[in-house]
């Protein structure tokens, strides 16, 4: 660096040092007059309580503020802040009316060697509405959580009515009042007193409404519990022509409650026997459950739907090999088998098959016809006895040697 850029530094340097020392100078020494405007410095709100007796609420209620135009020596308007000034608006020195009114404002305290430029027309505007009221049914939102085995038996809120008050607008929000809080682990009974908060149709906190109450006491009373398989029971059968293909039901286990030594030894809840011969198709009925004395269910309902699926039994087929007996042979004559034999084929559903045996078939050869000797076949006729929902569906030939006596 040359010399006469040394020389350009210093003078700046000394310019700057000269600039600083007569700021100084005149805001210490000659300490001039100075405008400044302070903003957001916040209104109080006096005689609200008026507001109720004229059933007015304010809308969407938020902080009030004015902004204030001040002058004053130089000193002065450095060190004021928003603190130093008290402002109130007055809510029961004008008439108010629903809708947005102007309140005029009073500024009852400020520094010293302040003036306030616009102290003349200052106000505020505050939105008022209708003031209503609305009585709601608490309910609880509190989180609870169980020990193993300890179930909830009821639960109970006193009080377990709320009256909400502030602007229609608010108070319509309000669709429910609920307890909130959480309990972990609980397995005696309890009670507590929970806060209350005030939500809308879609879960969000509505605010600017006051209520009679803050905080509601919730007891949960608990019982022993245990979760065992529904057994269902039956009686008859079902209608000629069907089979049970199944059955649903809408719960598979449900939980019990009560003492637990009668709770040790239950290991499923049987149900009421349904009646099978009234089933239709498809049928679904309600099935009540056999409850042993002193035990509940744990939501409250002692039955369950049963779902039963009939389908049309399909005709099988089934051959049984018979004796053939045989009748109204000619005196003159004599059969030389050792024994006849006929193939029966029978008709009907597998389970009227499954009950059929030869001695349920009677098979009958009528020889009344026969005039000469030799070896003939005949078809017998069989006729079935004891035997229901089965047809005869074919008879087999059978081979008889016919001789004439000698």
């Amino acid at each position: 660096m040359d010399k006469s850029e040394n020389g350009t530094l210093i003078v700046k340097i000394i310019c700057l040092l000269l600039s600083v020392v007569l700021w100084l100078y005149i805001s210490n020494v000659e300490n001039p007059l100075r405008t400044y405007e302070l903003k957001g410095i916040p209104v109080e709100l006096t005689n609200e309580d008026s507001l109720v007796d004229s059933k007015f609420a304010i809308v969407n209620k938020q902080p009030f503020t004015v902004d204030l135009k001040l002058e004053g020596p130089s000193s002065e308007i450095l060190k004021v802040k928003k603190e130093d000034f008290k402002i109130v608006a007055d809510m029961s020195a004008y008439a108010l009316k629903v809708g947005e009114n102007t309140i005029p404002v009073q500024i009852t305290s400020y520094p010293e060697n302040i003036t306030i430029k616009n102290n003349g027309m200052l106000g505020i505007k505050v939105n008022l509405e209708e003031l209503t009221q609305k009585e709601l049914t608490i309910s609880s939102k509190v989180k609870v959580t169980y020990k193993e085995n300890i179930y909830e038996k009821e639960q109970n809120i006193n009080p377990n009515t709320v009256t909400i008050t502030g602007g229609k607008s608010s108070v319509d929000k309000v669709t429910e009042a609920i307890l909130t809080g959480e309990e972990k682990d609980v397995d005696k009974n309890k009670q507590g007193d929970y806060n209350i908060q005030f939500i809308d149709s879609f879960g969000n906190a509505v605010s600017n409404i006051e209520s009679n109450i803050k905080t509601a006491k919730l007891s949960i009373t608990v019982t022993n519990g245990k979760t065992v398989p529904v057994n269902v029971k039956t009686t008859g059968n079902v209608p000629q022509g069907f089979v049970l293909d199944g059955y649903e039901l809408s719960k598979n286990n449900v939980t019990v409650l009560g003492d637990s030594q009668v709770l040790n030894k239950l290991e499923s809840i049987d149900t009421e026997a349904v009646d099978m011969s009234s089933l239709q198709p498809d049928s679904e009925v309600d099935v009540k459950l056999n409850l042993p004395e002193g035990i509940s269910i744990s939501d409250g309902e002692a039955s369950i739907k049963a779902k039963f699926k009939l389908k049309k039994e399909e005709n099988t087929t089934k051959n049984i090999e018979c004796n053939v007996q045989y009748k109204n042979l000619s005196d003159i004559f004599l059969v030389t088998n050792q024994s006849l034999v006929s193939n029966v084929k029978l008709s009907g559903t597998q389970e009227a098959l499954d009950k059929i045996s030869s001695q349920n078939i009677s098979v009958i050869l009528d020889l009344a016809n026969v005039k000469e000797e030799g070896t003939f076949d005949y078809t017998p006729q069989a006729t079935l006895v004891n035997a229901n929902n089965v047809t005869v569906s074919d008879v087999g030939t059978v081979s008889v040697t016919i001789k004439k006596k000698g």
